[in-house]
């Protein structure tokens, strides 16, 4: 049975892993303010993946600013296993920093989000090296 479901790679797991990440800021959250409740798991879902993929997007516009400016050929994204990574990482830096900062642990989204959105634009400036260096990672893995 295996063999018939594929193995995730890096940038499903970290895309899901985003998804958790908003699910849980919002059930929480949301609990926090109306009891245990599961339907604002959604809303923190989507707005999470929104903040990460206007980060993506911002970190690739800077990028490719930087670069036409510097005269080279602006970069166009193909895998963008960095800025998922930068996503997933952001966006659970910034929910713990919510927690942490925070009294009453409120604005869990909020974290979420911005976390999101750092990382995924942060992650998205050395998108061009992270790929080669997953792929150099994964040949050298012992066969399962």
């Amino acid at each position: 049975m295996n063999h018939l479901i594929p193995k995730p790679d890096i940038k499903e797991k970290s895309f899901q892993g985003t998804l958790a990440i908003g699910g849980i800021a919002g059930v929480v959250e949301g609990s926090m303010r109306y009891g245990f409740t599961l339907h604002t798991a959604f809303p923190g879902m989507m707005l999470t993946l929104t903040g990460a993929f206007l980060g993506g997007f911002t970190g690739f516009f800077i990028k490719d600013l930087v670069r036409t400016w510097c005269g080279r050929k602006p970069y166009r994204g193909v895998n963008n296993d960095g800025w998922t990574m930068g996503a997933f990482l952001g966006s659970f830096v910034g929910t713990l920093l919510q927690v942490m900062t925070s009294a009453d642990g409120a604005n869990l989204v909020v974290g979420s989000i911005v976390g999101a959105y750092l990382g995924a634009a942060c992650g998205a400036l050395p998108d061009e090296f992270v790929t080669p260096i997953l792929s150099r990672m994964n040949e050298n893995r012992p066969a399962e």
